[in-house]
């Protein structure tokens, strides 16, 4: 049996989730990722043990897994970007081009794929999606924009809240 490697990152795209709370189907880049931002991380997850006088071993036990989640940092970011991760506005009629924030922080859900450069590509239908900003504004560093993206439940049923296929 051949070995699976997933390395590098090919891209990342977000997009609406499906009118039936699928997977969406109109998915783009938000811009490029800045090296060594990208990670998915999975945190432990509990155990309850029922434990009952008459036994010394648990009666019954249940593990729920960990909250997984994606993050990484957007290097280019510009103002189409802003507005689809902070919400807001974006004026790309005007010049210079602008983008407005939101009066209050939105709580966007939307569809991700991650496509490494080889291995395992993920596509995650519903995904719980904040960002902010890490400015520097130096010779010697970027102005980025950190992207975190918590997985949830699809609305859609019988929809997998995580779909991984071999490239």
């Amino acid at each position: 049996m051949a070995s699976t490697v997933t390395l590098g990152l090919a891209e990342i795209k977000v997009g609406a989730i499906d009118a039936d709370g699928g997977m969406g189907t109109s998915l783009s880049r938000l811009g490029y990722t800045f090296q060594n931002t990208a990670q998915m991380q999975q945190e432990d997850g509990t155990t309850t043990d029922f434990i009952v006088e008459e036994l010394d071993t648990p009666l019954a036990s249940i593990t729920q897994p960990g909250k997984l989640s994606f993050n990484f940092s957007i290097a280019d970011p510009d103002v189409d970007t802003l507005a689809k991760i902070f919400g807001g506005t974006a004026d790309t009629t005007s010049t210079p081009n602008t983008w407005s924030a939101p009066d209050a922080s939105p709580e966007l859900e939307l569809s991700i794929e991650i496509v490494p450069k080889q291995g395992l590509k993920f596509k995650i239908p519903r995904a719980k999606v904040t960002a902010k900003f890490n400015g520097s504004f130096s010779k010697t560093s970027l102005f980025l924009v950190e992207v975190s993206c918590v997985v949830l439940q699809p609305v859609k049923a019988g929809e997998p809240r995580i779909t991984v296929t071999k490239l």
